[in-house]
């Protein structure tokens, strides 16, 4: 739900380069902040002596995420716009764009196990 809902508007928003307003700018997505896209990696010093850092991704081979094919299971049946409605993660705009993308993806379904259910969900 939650999870998926974001993982996968993020990846869709980054692979078609989506763009929108926030309350002070217009924003263009990005994968800042992901882990395999934006980290570095000091790999030595330049020839002034400075540290070099190059991208972890351009090191370290793996597959771009807007290449990746997207699926899960959850005990929640909603679609994944309906999902990141409730989430409320993404600004409005964003929402309104993904909706088309995400409305037709429904989560496999998923066996339910009080023991795996956060405190905050019902």
């Amino acid at each position: 739900g939650n999870n998926g809902s974001t993982v996968t508007g993020a990846i869709i928003a980054n692979r078609l380069e989506m763009t929108w307003h926030n309350k002070s700018e217009v924003v263009e997505s990005n994968y800042f902040g992901s882990l395999t896209q934006a980290s570095t990696c000091r790999i030595g010093y330049d020839t002034e002596g400075k540290d070099h850092f190059v991208l972890l991704k351009d090191i370290l081979p793996m597959v771009s995420p807007n290449d990746c094919v997207i699926g899960g299971w959850d005990i929640n049946s909603a679609n994944l716009a309906d999902a990141m409605h409730r989430a409320n993660v993404f600004e409005y705009e964003l929402q309104e764009q993904l909706v088309p993308h995400l409305e037709g993806l429904v989560p496999l379904p998923s066996l339910y196990d009080p023991d795996f259910i956060a405190a905050n969900q019902e």
